[in-house]
């Protein structure tokens, strides 16, 4: 059975593809128009005419990953995915289509590493400002438990030392403003 390629219409403001249905392998160009993608319902692309979409849950196989919605009037063609013989045919009558699906595909790779880099860029600072956070904590536990002789503060550094993976506090972790009552009683000043 042969499929063929399909032009849509869709009005301003109507959904083309929805986050997590199902992809049933359609590939989609868009010819006319625009359109944006959304994330959680956070606009994370603007799609313009000669632009594809939907291609990596085709390729994936697996559900769509984002809702493409008309914020003007589009016209949208509509392949049965990377095997359909009208796309391969459509790419051949004008390359540049295959170019742009290349592009596409390579710019959502360097976008996601780009944002996985930063992702991950932002836990290491979270991570160390915890850990300076704990440390000081522990110091000043520390140093509270010896003046005052107090158990509680023994077994509060204790179990703060064992569910961190921080062993021990360090003076230079030490956030004086957090501790206005007991700084001289901390750092000895």
């Amino acid at each position: 059975m042969t499929i063929t390629k399909a032009y849509f219409r869709y009005d301003k403001d109507a959904v083309i593809l929805k986050e997590g249905q199902p992809n049933d392998n359609r590939i989609f160009y868009l010819t006319k128009g625009t359109a944006v993608a959304e994330v959680k319902g956070n606009v994370v692309n603007q799609l313009n005419p000669g632009e594809w979409f939907g291609e990596l849950s085709a390729l994936l196989n697996g559900p769509r990953t984002a809702t493409v919605r008309a914020i003007t009037p589009c016209d949208v063609a509509v392949f049965k995915g990377l095997e359909d013989q009208n796309m391969v045919e459509s790419m051949a009558r004008d390359p540049k289509m295959m170019l742009q699906l290349i592009r596409r595909l390579g710019q959502r790779l360097v976008e996601t590493t780009q944002r996985a880099a930063e992702e991950t860029a932002e836990m290491s600072r979270q991570a160390m400002r915890y850990r300076k956070a704990i440390s000081g904590t522990l110091y000043a536990l520390e140093r509270l438990s010896e003046k005052f002789k107090s158990k509680v503060m023994e077994e509060t550094r204790q179990h703060l030392a064992g569910l961190s993976g921080v062993p021990t506090g360090d003076v230079q972790d030490v956030d004086a403003a957090s501790f206005p009552s007991s700084k001289a009683t901390i750092l000895g000043a």
